[in-house]
């Protein structure tokens, strides 16, 4: 008898361990992406845990819901939502800039790149907010523009929107002297077909010139000295920029250098 209800209790507990579901974290942009795919389910029985690992009541998930686009997600197999559990603020917006745009490059479609390119744009700009940038952000967010091109090519305005485009303009440029090199091609492509503005592409290339140690044609590099000064970027005949400017759909220099305090007054001639 006593050998029977062994056996019993460990095929109980083999068949438990069976049934226990496999769950899988995700973060809030990866639930928002399955919710607008309709691939996503939330019961009425998610259980919601706080940072402790303490069960929530109803009312004490309420009391955090503001913190909620910084929780885990656990989903099991079929995209149904099992449970939810908060974070440390402050370490889950650190860890969220350097999660993966996304885990698998084969369910990203690439005929609504819209909101994948958005996301990169909001870590790329947020990765600067306070001048102390990341590289290791900067390298995920380029890391994901590359897989991107890798499968679908240099989307356009309708794939990816304005910001979508503007996300890869940015990621790239703020890449190595030789990934804006590589790129540049593209991109170039991409503003004649009226996907890209013109003033990205004049920007690229004062980046590319002042990498190469040559003049500036558009007078947009900015030079800050070691007692924080700032002073323009050698630019190749100065007379003509404005001109140069006017035709990539930028401003006259003198208006943009006053941002850094600088004063260019060069008498402007006429590009033949």
């Amino acid at each position: 008898m006593r050998r029977l209800l062994l056996l019993l209790s460990i095929s109980l507990f083999l068949y438990s361990c069976q049934e226990e579901e496999q769950l899988t974290r995700i973060n809030y942009d990866e639930m928002t992406d399955l919710i607008m795919a309709n691939n996503f389910t939330m019961p009425d029985d998610v259980k919601y845990y706080d940072q402790n690992g303490n069960l929530l009541s109803k009312e004490g998930k309420e009391a955090l819901s503001n913190d909620l686009p910084y929780a885990n997600w656990f989903i099991n197999d079929e995209n149904v939502l099992r449970k939810v559990e908060f974070q440390d603020l402050e370490t889950a917006m650190t860890a969220l800039k350097k999660e993966p745009i996304f885990r698998d490059i084969n369910q990203v479609n690439c005929d609504n790149l819209n909101r994948i390119l958005e996301r990169i744009h909001d870590r790329d700009q947020d990765n600067r907010g306070d001048n102390m940038i990341d590289e290791e952000v900067d390298q995920r967010n380029l890391t994901a523009i590359e897989q991107i091109l890798e499968k679908c090519g240099m989307p356009t305005i309708e794939t990816a929107g304005e910001k979508g485009m503007s996300a890869i303009w940015l990621v790239i440029q703020h890449a190595s002297a030789d990934k804006r090199t590589e790129y540049f091609p593209e991109l170039l492509k991409a503003a004649e077909n009226g996907d890209l503005e013109r003033q990205d592409i004049a920007l690229m290339q004062d980046r590319m010139l002042m990498d190469a140690g040559k003049p500036q044609l558009y007078g947009s590099q900015i030079m800050m000295n070691e007692d924080g000064t700032y002073e323009l970027y050698d630019l190749k005949e100065p007379e003509k920029v404005d001109a140069r400017r006017a035709i990539m759909g930028l401003g006259p220099l003198s208006d943009y250098v006053s941002y850094w305090g600088l004063t260019f007054d060069v008498k402007q001639v006429a590009d033949n």
